[in-house]
């Protein structure tokens, strides 16, 4: 199985995958309501028996022809390259030599052992690069970026090791300078924490520099439910904690902090896209886990790219993902049904009102490749593809 050393080697992508036409593409992002899920289990080579580095275990040729075909299918164009011009800007013929392109990602679990521990993959932070460089964007123009988590100095050396030298690439202890600008967090007004109010969230200034922002995620549970797109913005202050785990606070999950991040006019403007590097998944944040449930994570592996342009729709379908696995993991069933997991998004849906917040129903699929069960939408464009069979 190919590795990170890979790089290099790519399937002919654009004439591989022949995108069905979409009758409408939304100029808003927020406004689309197609969420793709891109299955391969080539994708990774990883046995859970402790000798192997999961992150290390990722096929990036295949990751790439999934990426490749998630956004063929979001944009209605046929070639890669035409795909980002239309998400980012707008329209297939686009420019973006001179745009600039922050990608949020997902390290939550830096802080303990990243070999064992969940966080987006140096293969997923290489193949998006690589991709977003055949698009045009130059590599200096390109940050990687989680202010509340350090960014490993492995991962930076792999990257870096695939010709990525001008990529910026800052955690942490990278010491981001943090903006004027805020988010107000309404439910937060009036609540102080170690004397201070809590209600204005810090936004970097790579954000505010950039024009677009790609939102990198990771697929775990924990305690305020299920991480995914919108969860992942709170990686956008340095201490996320401070203004996110509020004690004092009476009846803290039933905030509304995700939407009010989501809809802050500094994040939606830039917003382009949601990618959930869902080829692992986490039962607790900070492990990576075999997954018990075969009918969706076929042998216990979700290997798969969820992407989509709309954060609420996005993480809807994430959600009824881990629902599945959380219904039939029985060390899970006490915990996550006592607290409802579902929490974050009941309440995105009661403060963005476009969007009408509704379970998916599973079914029986009846497509060839596809795994056992599928979910099915009936407010969300869902389309689920199956690349195993793909060459």
């Amino acid at each position: 199985m190919a590795g990170v050393g890979m790089m290099a080697t790519y399937l002919p992508v654009e004439a591989v995958f022949a995108a069905e036409k979409r009758t409408a593409f939304p100029v808003q992002a927020y406004d689309d309501n197609r969420v793709v899920r891109v299955y391969d289990r080539r994708a990774v080579n990883y046995d859970f028996s402790g000798y192997q580095t999961y992150w290390r275990a990722i096929d990036p040729v295949v990751l790439r022809a999934m990426l490749a075909k998630s956004l063929s299918e979001i944009s209605g164009e046929s070639s890669e390259e035409k795909s980002w011009k239309k998400i980012l800007g707008g329209n297939k013929s686009a420019d973006l030599s001179a745009r600039k392109s922050v990608v949020k990602v997902n390290f939550n679990n830096t802080i303990r052992d990243i070999n064992t521990t969940l966080n987006n993959s140096p293969a997923m932070m290489c193949v998006l690069v690589e991709s977003l460089l055949k698009a045009g964007l130059k590599q200096e123009n390109i940050c990687l970026f989680d202010c509340s988590r350090p960014f490993p100095d492995d991962f930076k050396k792999l990257i870096r090791g695939q010709g990525l030298e001008q990529v910026v690439m800052m955690g942490k202890t990278d010491s981001i300078p943090v903006s004027k600008e805020t988010v107000f967090l309404p439910d937060n007004q009036g609540h102080l924490r170690d004397g201070k109010p809590t209600d204005h969230y810090p936004l970097p200034q790579c954000l505010l520099d950039a024009d677009y922002l790609i939102n990198l995620h990771l697929v775990k549970i924990h305690y305020p439910g299920v991480t995914g797109a919108m969860k992942n913005l709170f990686g956008l202050s340095e201490e996320v904690g401070f203004y996110m785990h509020l004690p004092a606070v009476k009846g803290f999950p039933e905030n509304h902090n995700l939407p009010d991040l989501s809809l802050d006019e500094n994040i939606k403007q830039r917003a382009r896209l949601n990618i959930a590097e869902f080829l692992f998944g986490g039962l607790t944040p900070d492990t990576v886990d075999k997954f018990t449930n075969a009918e969706f994570f076929p042998d216990g592996l979700p290997c798969s790219l969820v992407v989509s342009r709309s954060p609420f729709y996005h993480d809807s379908v994430l959600y009824d993902f881990i629902r599945a696995e959380y219904q039939t993991c029985v060390p899970l069933l006490k915990r996550f049904k006592a607290i409802g997991p579902d929490t974050w998004l009941q309440n995105s849906a009661s403060r963005y009102e476009p969007w009408k917040y509704e379970h998916a129903q599973f079914v029986n699929s009846t497509t060839s490749g596809l795994p056992p069960k599928d979910l099915a939408f009936g407010k969300i464009d869902y389309v689920s593809i199956s690349n195993t069979n793909r060459t």
